[in-house]
């Protein structure tokens, strides 16, 4: 896993180097910020491929079978080491981003840092990156025990790619049903809090990013959060039953 790891920030690292080279080379800096926001985007599926890629690892010896610990203390370990990778990663990508102002502020295309990326803009993006990336991270976790458990039956082993799916778009459905519920329309449910984080990018002479007001129901997030403990326990009680691939 250190050698995938160091992969991909080698080829992140060449990415920065090579989009740098480039702004260089048409003189042109500012080219260098939508590579940072894609870079960003991206990143957001770290944590998710890491805990896939270890656990199909972990799946091909089965060491859970013989591991005297709780499932939970087993999966939260997984989670923390890729909750630790994720973090590392956004450190590495906000310095990349701070470069990148430093550069278009010295090349006068801006006049401070906080003209492309406020303080606290940048906070909040790195923190719904964070929490975008734990949220799939642990549902990657609950399809990857619901398919490995149905491995059990026979008659369904070679069908069990169709249930995780089914998984997936029954949840969506449910989501969808309580999203249209006049009760979420309530002012009590409607609560939340206004941040200065809907990130657009336009092109006039250069690249620049632009926030307008968006707001964050509390519910909602108590929502996401909730599913995740949920279906986080759901996949511990699964493979507490000893799933085998």
């Amino acid at each position: 896993m250190k050698f995938w790891y160091l992969v991909w920030l080698a080829v992140m690292f060449l990415g920065m180097a090579a989009i740098y080279g480039l702004s260089l080379y048409v003189s042109e800096p500012t080219i260098t910020v939508p590579f940072l926001a894609m870079m960003a985007g991206i990143h957001m599926f770290l944590a998710p491929i890491f805990l896939l890629t270890i656990l199909n690892l972990e799946g091909k010896t089965q060491l859970w079978l013989y591991n005297p610990q709780g499932s939970i203390k087993l999966l939260l370990s997984k989670v923390s080491a890729a909750a630790i990778i994720q973090l590392i990663t956004q450190v590495i990508i906000s310095l990349y981003g701070l470069a990148v102002m430093k550069i278009l502020v010295d090349g006068g295309v801006i006049e401070h840092f906080s003209h492309l990326l406020p303080f606290k803009q940048g906070v909040y993006m790195n923190l719904g990156i964070f929490a975008t990336s734990m949220y799939i991270s642990v549902w990657v976790i609950f399809l990857w025990t619901i398919y490995h458990s149905l491995g059990r039956f026979p008659a369904i082993r070679n069908f069990r790619w169709l249930a995780v799916i089914l998984v997936w778009v029954a949840y969506n459905l449910v989501e969808a049903l309580l999203v249209k519920l006049k009760i979420l329309n309530n002012e009590m449910f409607s609560f939340g809090i206004n941040v200065n984080i809907a990130p657009k990018m336009t092109y006039e002479d250069g690249w620049q990013i632009i926030y307008t007001d968006a707001s964050l129901p509390i519910i909602i997030i108590l929502f996401y959060a909730t599913v995740s403990v949920v279906i986080f326990l759901l996949a511990s009680w699964l493979l507490d039953r000893k799933v085998e691939v």
